[in-house]
This record gives C-alpha cells, sequence and structure tokens, in this order.
C-alpha cells in the first residue's frame, strides 16, 4: 500500500497528467457534494439546479442553448463508486497510455472519446423509437475512460496487468470485457450509458487503429484547441528566423540578435551565439512539430528575451 501512494507522489511532483485529470473529477465531485449538504440543511435544491448546466442531455434544444456541457459532462459524477470506478480505470489504463504514447495524445484520447460518447448517445435518443419521449442526461468520465482502455489495450493488446485475485492479465482481455458488458447490458435501465461507453470504445480503437497507419488524430485535437486558445489569449507576437539567429517582435523591424561571426567578435562570443542560435532553432522546431504551447516556460521566457535583443 505505501509503494502505491510513494508512487502517486512520485508521478504528481512530475506533473502526470492522469493524476490531474483524476484530481479534477474529484473536484467536481466533491463540489457537488458539498452543494447537496448545503441544500439538504438549508431545504434548497441548489445542487438540482447545477447539475443540469453541467450535465449532457438527448434534448436538441437543450445542447443548442448549453453547448458547453458537451465537455463539462465528461467531468461529473454524482455517486460515490461511480466515480471510484471510473478513476481507478482511468488511473492505471491512463497511465500505461502517456506511458508509451505521450500525454499529449492521452487528453486527446479522453475528450474525442468524450464528445464520441456522448454523440452515440445523442444519436441513439434522437433515432430510436424506444426512447422516444425520454427527458435523459447523461454524466461521467465513462466514454473517455473506456476510450482510453481501449485505445491502449488496441495499441498493445499482449501488454499484461497484474489484478488481484486473477493474477496477470492481457490488455486485450481487460478491453474486451468492458465491451461485453455494455454489450450485455443495452436492453437495461442504463440504455444511454450502454452507448456511450460504447461510442467511446469505437473512438478508442479507431485512433489506435489510424496511429499504427502513421495517421494522428490528436493533432487535429490540439490544432482545434490552439485556435480557441489563440482567440482567447493570444500568444506573444515574434518572428523568429531559424538558422539567422534574428528573433524580433513582430512589427518592430528591428534585429534581435546579430550573429556572432562578426570580424570583431571574440571565439567565445561566437561560440556563445551559435549555441544560442542552436537553442533557437530547437525551440522552432518544437513549435513547429506541437505548437507553441507545448513549450515549457523556461523555453517560452527564453524565445521572449532573445526577441528583445
Amino acid at each position: 500500500m505505501a509503494s502505491i501512494f510513494d508512487d502517486i507522489k512520485y508521478s504528481w511532483h512530475k506533473g502526470d497528467i492522469t493524476l490531474r485529470l483524476i484530481f479534477i473529477n474529484v473536484g467536481v465531485f466533491l463540489a457537488l457534494t458539498l452543494l447537496g449538504i448545503f441544500g439538504f440543511f438549508f431545504q434548497s435544491p441548489v445542487k438540482e439546479a447545477v447539475i443540469p448546466w453541467l450535465a449532457g442531455t438527448a434534448s436538441p434544444e437543450g445542447m443548442l442553448y448549453k453547448p458547453w456541457t458537451l465537455i463539462t459532462y465528461m467531468f461529473m459524477h454524482i455517486g460515490l463508486f461511480h466515480l471510484l470506478g471510473n478513476m481507478i480505470v482511468l488511473y492505471f489504463s491512463g497511465r500505461i497510455f502517456a506511458d508509451l504514447l505521450n500525454a499529449r495524445r492521452m487528453i486527446a484520447v479522453y475528450f474525442l472519446g468524450g464528445i464520441a460518447g456522448f454523440l452515440a448517445y445523442f444519436a441513439a435518443y434522437n433515432l430510436f423509437p424506444v426512447f422516444a419521449g425520454s427527458k435523459s442526461i447523461i454524466y461521467g468520465a465513462s466514454a473517455s475512460v473506456i476510450a482510453i482502455l481501449v485505445a491502449i489495450a488496441t495499441y498493445t493488446p499482449n501488454l499484461e496487468l497484474r489484478l488481484i485475485l486473477l493474477g496477470n492479465v492481457k490488455l486485450k482481455y481487460i478491453a474486451i470485457f468492458f465491451v461485453l458488458l455494455d454489450i450485455l447490458f443495452l436492453d437495461g435501465s442504463n440504455s444511454g450509458v450502454h452507448i456511450a461507453h460504447l461510442g467511446g470504445a469505437a473512438l478508442g480503437y479507431g485512433y489506435s487503429t489510424a496511429l499504427k497507419q502513421g495517421s494522428d488524430w490528436s493533432k487535429g485535437f490540439w490544432s482545434v484547441v490552439g485556435f480557441f486558445r489563440e482567440l482567447i489569449k493570444p500568444s506573444p507576437k515574434m518572428k523568429v528566423s531559424k538558422g539567422s539567429q534574428k528573433a524580433a517582435r513582430q512589427g518592430s523591424g528591428s534585429s534581435a540578435a546579430r550573429s556572432g561571426a562578426s570580424g570583431g567578435s571574440s571565439p567565445s562570443a561566437r561560440k556563445k551565439a551559435k549555441e544560442e542560435q542552436e537553442k533557437i532553432d530547437a525551440i522552432l522546431d518544437k513549435i513547429s512539430q506541437s505548437g507553441y504551447d507545448s513549450l515549457t516556460k523556461s523555453e517560452k521566457e527564453f524565445l521572449f528575451k532573445a526577441s528583445k535583443k
């Protein structure tokens, strides 16, 4: 038990994105729980009033007026065991995914899986007669979590996990077990939830299949995120020139850094200028591959300082 907590502490200090997602889910759950306690003592339905503003709905009108619930629903839980089940699976599958395929892809699959799950649920409730007239809402990270599980199981199907009482079990069998459960209970009282799970599973399978063929869907996701982030908070407007050691603020018209190869410069100055240019080039390559937001704080500061020279 101690080793588990040591591992969690170590991961948190390293900035483990899986734990951050878990803490967000837990934080939303605690906030709703506290609202419920407040409402209980003051006889006010405050929690019940908040839930429709976070949960997704099968109503086209509801989604038209509350489109943000497409995202917020996948961080919302009401039952403790629902939360624990999702977070346990997220912790183990998310850690494996992030270690093998990197954290940015894992985040993308979390959101894409949640969106795919909601779209499957939404389509089913508006197409199948059995759901006609139903005023359904959906919440929980289940579609996102199963998308991550199925994605990593598809990518590395024979990777084994040691489970209590069962011993070593291959990831593909764990993923198949969860998918089969959802299929078997499609005609139960939580049909919409199981349909959403299958939507997330389909996304996870499709993602890893495409990735093996050289197509990374997460790039499209981060491009969309970057577009909206630029609308809200534009990145510093810099003009950087690769290979010439120039970094200038856009519109300033002034050179940011001079070449250290001028006749009057010393060998040490030329060496320093070369090292700085190599660092600028490396940062520019990183921006071209992963975007400005992928830079670390120190890299952003270095680029900003270079633009002022």
